[in-house]
């Protein structure tokens, strides 16, 4: 072999070996285990297939078109209020409320329990007799709220002037004039006593049978809450014991 065809020989060699060793070294990496040369594709797949999965929820309801709803226009953007809005049936509903009295909801309380409690709390309120909506056995705890009302509210309502009897007549004073035939003698009425002009009934606490509801009373000066226990009997309510809660004397 002379010079020229070494060199060229030479040339090639040096030139295809660089070639050979790298093709050889890419086909290692392309045998070498996926464990020892991790990619992101099989790093994902891998946590994918170990991870436990549960079965879907709501299928049904998170892949059906929600773009309409009954009740609301299509031109109306949906929102939290829209759609509590649109389902007032749903809602709950809400009942004013009295600080230190509670809740003003009363429908739990039937029609005729609320008639005897408005006619017993007008019966308080203009100092009218009130037995006849007690429990004939319990008409002791009318006579000991009585008994606490005078002593709370004797001056504020100058109870102990009201129960002086009244003077006797003069017998100088004129005789009342008869009527005339055909008309009606005048009926001169005695002043009602008034201790409060207005009253709330409130959200009623159950025990068993027996309900306990709360009344407020309002006056030009004081007020007074009352637990009024009630129980029904044949039909009708009766009141079986009253007790005073809260006062306050303006």
């Amino acid at each position: 072999m002379n010079n020229k065809s070494f060199s060229v020989f030479l040339f090639f060699f040096s030139f295809f070996l660089p070639l050979f060793l790298l093709s050889c070294s890419n086909s290692a990496q392309d045998h070498a285990p996926e464990e020892e040369l991790p990619t992101l594709r099989y790093t994902a797949k891998s946590l994918y297939d170990s991870t436990i999965w549960t079965e879907e929820l709501e299928h049904n309801r998170l892949t059906s078109d929600i773009s309409a709803v009954p009740r609301v226009s299509s031109r109306i953007n949906l929102s939290p209020l829209v759609m509590l809005a649109a389902n007032p049936s749903d809602s709950e509903k809400v009942f004013p409320s009295l600080a230190s009295f509670g809740s003003l909801d009363t429908s739990l309380i039937s029609k005729n329990l609320r008639e005897v409690l408005s006619s017993f709390a007008e019966a308080i309120s203009k100092n009218k007799p009130a037995d006849s909506f007690m429990v004939s056995d319990c008409i002791y705890s009318l006579a000991l709220f009585y008994i606490d009302f005078n002593r709370i509210f004797a001056q504020c309502f100058e109870l102990d002037k009201s129960q002086e009897s009244e003077p006797e007549k003069s017998e100088s004073e004129e005789a009342p004039v008869e009527a005339e035939e055909g008309e009606s003698p005048t009926e001169v009425k005695a002043e009602e006593t008034v201790y409060f002009t207005s009253f709330v009934i409130g959200q009623p606490f159950l025990d068993g049978v027996c309900y306990e509801v709360p009344l407020k009373f309002f006056g030009e000066k004081a007020t007074l809450t009352l637990s009024v226990f009630c129980a029904e009997n044949s039909g009708s309510w009766k009141i079986d014991q009253v007790q005073i809660a809260d006062w306050e004397i303006f």
